[in-house]
């Protein structure tokens, strides 16, 4: 019998957009795996665009909850407090998982930006580490020169793709401390970009809003090419400040049409949360001092509002935007809910605590590997 020495390069009756969609269902162990198949497969998994599809899956997202409560059985009030880390395995949020990260992620830590979180030695001095894949990446240190009398005083970070040059970037902002006026130093702001690809630092020159604007919060949301932040002017107007990862430039565009209150504690009372929904830069206003809540989407430069859910009897803090419509939000007697905006229903998940923080973390293809 002559033996058959055809070799197969297509995917049979599967076109390349079908084989993409399908793989980009897959967990991420599993797309590793499938790496060895064929070399279309391996530069694949590696590429920019094919992660963020990958990212966007509902299925490659996990509720992670950092828990500090009091521990009821210690007597000693300098030793009664418990800390942990928490993960719902899966999009149903039924099965809670008490998983030790506190080794890894001992210290001052960030994120996770899709999927990547960072371990903070100081402000410059950063290391990356992807949960999901087990890489870590020690980053070079960021040489910044300050003005004399002055310290670095907090950070501000932003991940995602420049899709121009098909790679990764971190954007870091420093504010700075005048240790002579004891205050914030508002005359100038460091910033730089870390390249994946090159391993390296770009200084930006500076953040040129530093004296008009402050970070609301840590928490940045990438979308398709750009950055984006809450940021408040000295008398607390927010607005929304945008870097592109193409153009490295940063740019502040108008927020939606609603109250703004110019004193510190009403605009904390009221913050403006930032998420994606629909595949649009979205934010989760706070109406009525935290009764009910206002969606707002931005479609090209103008912002809709989607919907509204309330009011409540009790008042709630929103935490972060879970899948389509859902939503996770804080009790005032310190419960972590799940409020379903389509189906109008409130689900209490079993976690309460003197204090707690809520992330998602994205099983990520992005690979921190030197």
């Amino acid at each position: 019998m002559e033996r058959d020495t055809t070799v197969t390069t297509g995917y049979g009756d599967l076109s390349d957009d079908v084989m993409v969609e399908t793989l980009s269902r897959l967990p991420v162990k599993s797309l590793m795996r499938f790496r060895c198949v064929c070399k279309s497969w391996y530069c694949l998994v590696k590429d920019p665009n094919f992660i963020y599809k990958h990212l966007k899956r509902d299925n490659s997202m996990r509720l992670m909850i950092y828990c500090t409560y009091k521990n009821p059985y210690d007597t000693d009030p300098f030793n009664d407090l418990i800390t942990y880390f928490s993960i719902f395995p899966d999009k149903t949020l039924t099965d809670l998982h008490i998983q030790d990260l506190e080794p890894t992620m001992k210290g001052n830590t960030t994120g996770p930006y899709d999927g990547i979180f960072l371990l903070l030695g100081d402000h410059t001095h950063i290391n990356l580490w992807n949960v999901s894949m087990d890489e870590y990446r020690v980053v070079p240190r960021y040489k910044v020169r300050l003005p004399c009398d002055t310290r670095a005083h907090s950070s501000y970070y932003g991940l995602g793709v420049d899709p121009v040059a098909n790679d990764f970037k971190l954007v870091l902002v420093l504010t700075l401390w005048d240790e002579n006026r004891q205050w914030t130093y508002d005359e100038f702001s460091p910033a730089a970009v870390y390249n994946f690809t090159t391993n390296c630092w770009r200084d930006l020159g500076g953040f040129p809003m530093s004296r008009h604007y402050r970070f609301e919060g840590a928490d940045d949301v990438y979308l398709n090419g750009f950055c984006y932040w809450v940021v408040h002017r000295p008398d607390y107007y927010k607005e929304i400040l945008k870097f592109s990862m193409t153009d490295e430039v940063f740019q502040v565009i108008q927020g939606p049409n609603i109250p703004q209150l110019l004193n510190y504690y009403e605009s904390a009372m009221r913050p403006w949360m930032l998420g994606i929904y629909d595949d649009y830069l979205s934010i989760l206003y706070s109406e009525e001092m935290a009764h009910s809540f206002d969606l707002w989407i931005m479609k090209g430069r103008s912002w809709t509002k989607q919907f509204t859910f309330g009011p409540f009897i009790e008042t709630y803090q929103p935490l972060t935007f879970w899948r389509k419509g859902e939503f996770l939000l804080q009790s005032s007697d310190k419960r972590l809910v799940l409020y379903d905006s389509t189906y109008e229903e409130m689900r209490d998940l079993g976690i309460t605590g003197l204090w707690f923080s809520v992330n998602i973390l994205k099983e990520s293809l992005i690979s921190v590997r030197e």
